[in-house]
């Protein structure tokens, strides 16, 4: 989840200095000698954040993902199937994460086939997560759309729009397993630092550097088409409020016809929260260029300076960015009341 060279905190973040720079109080391990057994306690306070935050927001995505294939109505949902790739997208950050945190603690031999593996899944899970939010915020425009131009010829039937969503899943996921498969390979590659509990880009491979730089151009291009798309919701929608005042409430007696139905627009405020969060996890990340020592300098969007201990930085980051992956179902239950019905009812609550 660590992002493009002199663009983010990853600039520095290679192995070598990682072990050089981190903290004592937070990366300090024991050196094994041949005597040393393979379990060893290191109460690491990185891995203890990221156990408290990591699981119960992973029992929550788990008990909530199985309601979208329960139900039909959600199944042949477009939007409900973007937000169900999301939670399975989450739920690729939050597993590896919790599961490295317990192996942290225990010992300091993680296989490193291992390590290549998760770090791949974790790393490009959060840029498939973007690719995800920028098919949300199209849905949510076809749907202003459709109800705005109610019966045009211009505009995509249901079914069809459903097999072009579908194609766009296949393709998001088919990209996403080759990029994890060239991790295993000599040409690029992703590690588990323990000091911080964190999963990082191997440098030291050829390819790695360039295929950074593709993803982050990529997902910073991304937020930035979403953010036009929601800007053209609202405005349709403000647009549409004010005109129903002057014209449409003598012709509908009083009642001004809205473009979206209550459901639609508690999905749209969930989209744009889950969107702004996104953005905000970005900012924060890029605004770091640098990490000397223990303290990790920046500025925020590249105007206002900021430092930030490296210990605080892992925390006040890496720790938001644990709990976004949990947001999703949240949202769920507190903005939809038939899915809060049946999330109650699945588990006799």
């Amino acid at each position: 989840m660590l992002t493009d060279n002199n663009k983010s905190i990853s600039s520095n973040i290679s192995i070598e200095y990682l072990i050089n720079n981190i903290s004592n109080s937070s990366s300090a391990l024991p050196t094994l000698n041949e005597s040393d057994h393979f379990l060893k306690l290191n109460l690491n306070p990185f891995s203890l954040m990221n156990i408290l935050i990591s699981t119960p927001l992973l029992v929550l995505q788990l008990m909530t993902l199985p309601i979208f294939l329960i139900h039909s109505n959600y199944r042949n949902n477009v939007c409900f199937r973007i937000l169900f790739t999301n939670g399975v997208t989450d739920c690729l950050q939050l597993a590896p994460m919790l599961m490295f945190a317990v192996l942290n603690l225990i010992t300091d031999q993680i296989p490193i086939w291992m390590q290549m593996i998760c770090g791949s899944i974790v790393i490009n899970a959060w840029n498939l997560l973007v690719v995800q939010h920028l098919l949300l915020a199209i849905n949510r425009l076809i749907v202003i759309l459709r109800a705005r131009f109610l019966g045009s010829p211009f505009m995509l039937d249901v079914e069809t729009e459903a097999k072009l969503f579908n194609i766009a899943h296949a393709f998001c996921w088919t990209l996403f397993v080759v990029i994890i498969a060239l991790h295993q390979t000599s040409y690029m590659g992703a590690l588990f630092f323990p000091g911080t509990s964190q999963f990082v880009f191997d440098n030291s491979k050829p390819y790695t550097q360039a295929v950074r730089e593709v993803l982050w151009y990529a997902t910073v291009v991304m937020p930035i088409i979403c953010l036009i798309i929601y800007t053209v919701i609202i405005a349709m929608a403000i647009v549409s409020r004010i005109s129903t005042r002057i014209c449409d409430i003598i012709a509908t007696n009083g009642k001004r016809p809205s473009l979206t139905n209550v459901h639609e627009r508690r999905l749209l405020v969930q989209a744009i929260i889950l969107y702004v969060g996104m953005v905000l996890l970005s900012i924060a990340w890029n605004s770091f260029s640098s990490c000397a020592g223990k303290i990790c300098y920046g500025k925020v969007l590249q105007i206002i300076p900021i430092s930030l201990t490296r210990t605080n930085h892992v925390y006040l980051i890496q720790g938001p960015a644990l709990v976004y992956c949990g947001l999703n179902p949240i949202l769920y239950l507190i903005m939809n009341r038939e899915f809060r019905n049946r999330f109650q009812k699945l588990y006799g609550l």
